[in-house]
């Protein structure tokens, strides 16, 4: 494929033919490609910007995407809208009924808005239950003692999944109480980013609420940040009680 997409030769009687082409077999094979990376996707609507002669040499200037209730490995999102620039394809080897395969990273740029019943859901994944599980244990790690918070009551692989509440930039997790015990566990916290690569949590604090009139006794820990990696850039998170928003970057960089 030319490295140059405008060194490929125009089309001169045949751009008629070459725009049935695409109409016909590109929008196919994107559909087919995007729902072979997604357990689920309704109202998926693109437009592909760009001339006939630099498309069918694979180079995309521009892909804008819209969907929502998209599924990708258990996780739910509500609303996205996303648009992508400078991808290289194998259109070429599409056209002859090979399968579309990224050629090159590209950035991908756009809004992802997720509902509390998407959180709700996606925490019956095994991606998004274990790593929770997984981030809750370092948070609390040495911050309480097993008479305090029995990690294993409300974190074990057995453990239902918590309850989730949003108000204005916090996010409440909390454990119902398990048939041994009367108590439940509360984990609320700020959600931030940093430097669009680091998402931090603000002022956590865990609390047991015992099921009788005994008083609560809230525990404040350390705050703790993940790095979400070099190819992320989140410019804005938002928590409201209707959701999260997240509007940023991510780079995409296709599989080997």
């Amino acid at each position: 494929m030319p490295s140059d997409p405008a060194a490929t030769p125009d089309f001169d009687a045949s751009t008629a033919k070459g725009s049935r082409i695409i109409s016909r077999l590109l929008p196919p094979a994107i559909r087919l490609w995007l729902h072979s990376q997604l357990d689920h996707i309704e109202g998926l609507e693109f437009a592909i910007d760009g001339k006939d002669r630099q498309i069918l040499g694979g180079y995309l200037p521009k892909v804008t995407l819209a969907a929502h209730q998209a599924v990708y490995q258990g996780l739910h999102v509500s609303q996205v809208a996303v648009s992508a620039a400078d991808i290289r394809v194998n259109l070429p080897q599409v056209l002859r009924g090979k399968a579309l395969r990224l050629l090159q990273p590209f950035p991908v740029d756009g809004q992802v808005s997720v509902l509390a019943d998407d959180l709700r859901a996606s925490l019956q994944s095994d991606l998004l239950g274990q790593g929770l599980r997984d981030v809750l244990r370092q948070l609390l790690a040495g911050a309480v003692t097993q008479q305090q918070v029995p990690l294993d009551r409300w974190l074990g692989e057995a453990s239902p999944a918590p309850d989730i509440a949003l108000t204005s930039d916090r996010l409440t997790l909390c454990w119902p109480p398990e048939p041994l015990s009367s108590d439940a566990l509360e984990l609320t916290m700020g959600l931030a980013m940093r430097d669009g690569r680091w998402l931090c949590l603000r002022q956590p604090v865990a609390t047991v609420l015992p099921a009788t009139d005994a008083p609560s006794s809230p525990i404040a820990l350390d705050e703790i940040e993940f790095d979400l990696g070099p190819e992320v850039d989140i410019r804005q998170l938002s928590v409201t009680p209707a959701g999260i928003d997240l509007v940023g970057t991510v780079r995409v960089i296709p599989a080997d």
